[in-house]
């Protein structure tokens, strides 16, 4: 099937949003609204409702899922490159309960409809592929990562690995492909063949690869 974007989309697409000026949107909330704005048609077309119906999905699983909250706040501050800074007393799963908060309460003032879904991509073999690649793949954090990420490459593939697991390899996939292009990481040749081979079973754009073609070595 045809994914409703060509382009990174639902968690992975909001990281991209965090960026250093990010807060000069506002508050989280108004960071995911941003993701969602309707412009001024004051109406949501059918892709702006799956891209809503995908991040809420995101969400809710990652939520729901395994992982500690020191992994999904690994997660998202990799996948920001540094840019989204936790405070003290907040946690992951409460990061992902504003972002959840505020894709329903856009939901119900612009229509909800269910996120883009196949059996394929929710398939034990799919999550095996997923987790080999995770396994598989070198990841040379740069030196400026170091600057926000005091944890071992080890930890990072930890949490990629158990979202993968425990939450959805469609995700952590997507979120691996965010990571190495909000941090610079190069892609060695042999990882990228299987990566295009596992976006090609999870339907996803070819935008979002040509994305990090400057990677590939």
């Amino acid at each position: 099937m045809e994914r409703f974007t060509s382009f990174d989309f639902g968690l992975s697409g909001l990281t991209a949003l965090f960026h250093q000026d990010w807060n000069r949107l506002g508050e989280v909330e108004e960071v995911v609204l941003s993701h969602l704005s309707v412009g001024e048609a004051c109406i949501a077309d059918e892709a702006q409702q799956k891209e809503a119906a995908a991040l809420e999905r995101d969400a809710a699983v990652l939520a729901r899922s395994t992982l500690r909250d020191s992994q999904i706040e690994l997660l998202f501050s990799m996948a920001t490159a540094g840019n989204y800074s936790f405070q003290s007393g907040e946690t992951g799963r409460l990061l992902l309960e504003r972002i959840h908060s505020a894709c329903r309460r856009w939901q119900q003032e612009y229509g909800g409809i269910p996120a883009e879904s196949s059996p394929r991509w929710f398939s034990s073999d799919a999550m095996a592929e997923v987790r080999d690649v995770i396994g598989d793949t070198p990841l040379h954090l740069p030196d400026e990562c170091r600057r926000y990420c005091g944890s071992a490459v080890s930890e990072l593939r930890g949490a990629l690995d158990a979202c993968a697991h425990s939450a959805s390899a469609e995700l952590a996939f997507r979120l691996l492909l965010r990571i190495h292009l909000a941090n610079f990481i190069p892609v060695e040749q042999s990882s990228w063949a299987r990566y295009r081979m596992v976006a090609a079973e999870f339907s996803l754009g070819e935008e979002l690869l040509s994305s990090l073609d400057f990677l590939v070595n």
